[in-house]
């Protein structure tokens, strides 16, 4: 990959979208397909996955989660059809990067396991702002291979008699992945941060994670997304966390996060709620309030040293507050800002979500030294009584 496309890019593509789910995934490939096929021709992300797949328990995972995908959610696998064919790249590519940690630990799911993560999340409310803010940490590849998609979802006929409503939402994308897996809102009063966890057994042909973060996107309420992170019937396979400030039609909002792990005993997922009033929300790559058995090594390492870096700030009671605490490079191995040179997790962009003035800032450097590169408005049409 050139030093270009490796130095941060001051660029946030934004995509408009509206039709079905094949459309939009085909709308979103054609326009994007350039930053798509770079990405999948320089990951190295991708090309461990396929090595996984070319095996015969990497195969296996794999048809059985796309059969299980078909069956629950296949207006989502034409999502991603139509990304593929608009782009013109291979569908089991795309399909492979839903998969994430399920095919790559398939075969070689010991202790210490060298999973990865750096995304930092804090949220508050007072009398005077309810933010929430976010740095979205992957793979250095990932860097300058993303794209926002504001979409509205009309399922056709076939879609809607298979589950499939009618969406409104703008969320961040990784180049050829689903919406929904990091940060952004929708229409029904939903701001939502993504962090992921990594349990140590994981439970492949499962919902993976992806699938049910695209699905969130869908929710109504709050009562409404704790259902679809359940996912009765089946459950997730991995893990991951999700951040959620809810909005109601009379200006309340309220703060959750929600952990989310398989259940190895049942068709569902594992989910713990912790509801914040007072305190401010602050979560990163590791289960803080669900039991699970995860896995040691970086991810907890890293987050170790991020939670205790956020904590030495002051407790947040601005916009100012949640940037400083989001540009912390004060840890000497694992930064809540992740920039160093040859990390191989970095931070791709910051957020802050401004509930009270419906703002959605995006930021490529520090936010505490950089102006925002994009200033989103957050648009909530629809308003649902729990």
């Amino acid at each position: 990959m050139s030093e270009r496309l490796q130095s941060r890019r001051q660029s946030v593509p934004v995509i408009y979208v509206r039709g079905s789910h094949y459309d939009v995934g085909f709308d979103v490939g054609r326009t994007l397909g350039a930053l798509i096929k770079t990405y999948i021709a320089t990951s190295e992300t991708l090309r461990q996955l396929e090595r996984e797949y070319k095996t015969d328990a990497g195969r296996q995972a794999y048809e059985k989660t796309l059969a299980n995908m078909k069956k629950r959610f296949p207006y989502y696998v034409k999502e991603i059809q139509g990304v593929a064919e608009g782009a013109n790249v291979a569908f089991h590519h795309l399909f492979l990067l839903q998969l994430d940690d399920i095919i790559l630990t398939i075969n070689d799911n010991h202790v210490p396991r060298n999973d990865t993560g750096g995304c930092s999340s804090v949220a508050f409310k007072n009398e005077h702002n309810i933010i929430l803010g976010h740095t979205e940490d992957a793979a250095t590849e990932i860097l300058n291979h993303f794209y926002i998609m504001s979409a509205h979802i009309i399922p056709t006929k076939e879609d809607r008699e298979h589950g499939a409503v009618e969406e409104r939402f703008t969320s961040l994308c990784y180049a050829g992945q689903m919406p929904g897996y990091t940060m952004g809102f929708n229409q029904n009063g939903l701001v939502f941060s993504i962090n992921t966890l990594s349990p140590l057994l994981l439970k492949p042909g499962n919902t993976p994670r992806t699938f049910i973060t695209r699905k969130l996107l869908t929710a109504k309420n709050f009562r409404n997304a704790e259902k679809i992170l359940r996912d009765e019937g089946l459950g997730i396979g991995n893990g991951f966390s999700v951040n959620m400030l809810w909005s109601d039609a009379w200006g309340d909002v309220q703060i959750y996060n929600v952990e989310v792990a398989p259940d190895l005993k049942a068709d569902r997922s594992i989910i713990g709620v912790r509801k914040f009033d007072k305190d401010p929300l602050v979560h990163c790559n590791k289960y803080e309030h669900l039991k699970v058995t995860e896995v040691t090594g970086p991810i907890i390492a890293s987050s170790n040293s991020r939670l205790k870096a956020i904590r030495s700030h002051p407790t947040p009671a601005s916009k100012e507050d949640v940037c400083s605490i989001l540009s912390d490079t004060t840890s000497k191995d694992f930064q809540v800002f992740s920039q160093e040179k040859d990390a191989f997790i970095k931070t791709i962009a910051a957020a802050i979500f401004d509930v009270d003035k419906r703002t959605w800032s995006i930021y490529i450097d520090k936010p505490e030294e950089s102006e925002p590169v994009a200033v989103l408005p957050i648009r909530f049409a629809n308003f649902y009584a729990d």
